[in-house]
């Protein structure tokens, strides 16, 4: 082999078993918002605490597709689209996005990325969930909760309201048997699967098909017009 050749082997043999893009960080200053608001598939964590900021974390060509923008109180997270993109044969390269947030009361998912929230907070909170993203919040503190949800996603909340109310439409799942609520209102339609907690009071209207569990020992108001089946003052 000449060394012409030699080298032309080792060259391939690096490309073949080169490891993947190194990962880069890009830093967000941003001013305070009580909103959050993700229309991208990337990962987003966000965590209380000072100050208020944001670090995403990926491959330097992933990472020039991040915006991150704050308007109005509302931080929207989303992804720049370029020339020549619908010609991409490749996946995007993942990205996780590391939100500090002070006081969060509203989130809302668009996408098949992924939302985790360490904490929620505020008279009226809200959270809203489009397409088959995911959606987590470790704790919901408020007055009046309002969830809503489309497509087949899936949403996971604990903490304590004192009212929720839920519209869920599509195969996603709902599961809120970790979140006490002195009052639930539930009005759903689809495949999906739902669980809620209720201390007081109960009221579920079910259009489709999915199954609605209701824990607790609440006073149930029930209209289940769908094949699914509604059970109400489960204990657990």
């Amino acid at each position: 082999m000449t060394s012409a050749s030699r080298w032309a082997a080792l060259a391939a043999a690096a490309i073949l078993f080169a490891g993947p893009a190194a990962s880069a960080e890009k830093r967000f200053g941003l001013t305070s918002f009580e909103a959050i608001e993700v229309d991208a598939d990337f990962i987003v964590e966000v965590t209380t605490r000072a100050p208020v900021g944001a670090v995403a974390i990926g491959t330097p060509e992933a990472l020039d597709r991040v915006s991150l923008e704050t308007r109005d109180g509302r931080l929207v997270i989303g992804e720049r689209r370029f020339a020549g993109d619908e010609r991409r044969t490749k996946p995007q390269a993942p990205v996780t996005v590391r939100v500090n947030a002070v006081n969060l009361r509203s989130a809302m998912l668009g996408g098949a990325g992924a939302l985790h929230i360490d904490r929620l907070k505020g008279t009226r909170v809200s959270i809203g969930l489009r397409g088959p993203g995911e959606i987590r919040v470790g704790e919901v503190v408020g007055d009046r909760l309002s969830v809503a949800m489309i497509g087949n996603g899936a949403m996971t909340l604990a903490g304590s309201v004192k009212q929720a109310q839920a519209t869920l439409s599509g195969a996603g799942s709902l599961d809120a048997g970790a979140l006490v609520a002195g009052e639930w209102t539930s009005d759903s339609e689809g495949a999906g699967d739902h669980v809620l907690r209720a201390e007081k009071s109960a009221t579920i209207t079910a259009r489709g098909i999915g199954r609605t569990v209701v824990l607790g020992r609440p006073t149930c108001t029930v209209r289940n017009i769908g094949s699914g089946s509604v059970t109400c003052g489960q204990a657990r």
